[in-house]
């Protein structure tokens, strides 16, 4: 047989890893459909069950926490104000075409969520410190507080920079955040199912409900599509001149 003519370029081998696997599309898509509706659901209800607290009336209080939520009305009304709206805008800032087709509508509805974000959080600074089972709980939910007000300022700050990535990120892990409340909601009827005694099962979901869907969060992110990358020519790089 005849040796190639080196000088003739060859075709390239195809990069089967760079073929997308159209079978993959369609159930990836069918499962990020059902993580938003499951999430979506989740802070509705957690909404629905949270905003009882707004009338102020004594008998939907915690037990153990009903004096202290009388005693500073103001900072629990702009918590539980803030976290619902937060909670309840949230989950539309991640839908893809409400982003493409009307991006004045997304940036509206992410100040109103940074609004809503900016009281919840100040509103949890505030009652933080006078949380059960101190000094555990109450440094948990201050530490999600803080983390809720720098993640929410990170995204707002990437999004003014025009840097996509950043702002999804920080967006995501904000939302994660807020989430926390639903987190919380279940972590606590699934530890006295559990019979894990009341006091130490609050103390850990004031650090598991936020830690965990941090975990999440960051798996999402790294799942992010990153900048795309530089187009094949199919051509050999020349080899660097001798000597």
């Amino acid at each position: 047989m005849n040796a190639p003519d080196p000088r003739v370029p060859t075709a390239a081998a195809p990069d089967t890893a760079a073929v997308p696997d159209t079978a993959a599309v369609p159930k990836a898509a069918s499962a990020r459909r059902a993580g938003w509706w499951t999430v979506t659901a989740l802070a509705f209800l957690t909404a629905l069950f949270t905003a009882r607290y707004l009338t102020l009336d004594p008998e939907v209080f915690l037990d153990q926490q009903r004096a202290v939520y009388l005693a500073h009305r103001g900072s629990l009304v702009l918590h539980v104000g803030g976290g619902v709206l937060a909670i309840l805008l949230g989950p539309w800032q991640f839908l893809p075409r409400l982003r493409a087709r009307r991006p004045g509508l997304h940036r509206f509805v992410g100040r109103l969520y940074l609004l809503a974000v900016l009281a919840a959080g100040t509103g949890g600074l505030l009652m933080a410190p006078r949380g059960l089972v101190g000094p555990v709980a109450p440094i948990g939910f201050t530490g999600l507080a803080v983390l809720l007000l720098l993640s929410s300022a990170l995204a707002w700050r990437a999004g003014r920079r025009r840097d996509i990535l950043r702002h999804r990120a920080w967006a995501i892990r904000s939302f994660a955040l807020i989430m926390a409340a639903a987190t919380l909601r279940i972590w606590l009827p699934v530890m006295d199912l559990a019979g894990v005694p009341f006091e130490q099962a609050y103390a850990a979901a004031a650090w598991t409900c936020w830690l965990i869907n941090l975990v999440v969060a960051e798996h999402l992110i790294a799942r992010l599509p990153g900048p795309p990358p530089p187009a094949r020519t199919g051509r050999v790089p020349a080899a660097p001149p001798a000597g």
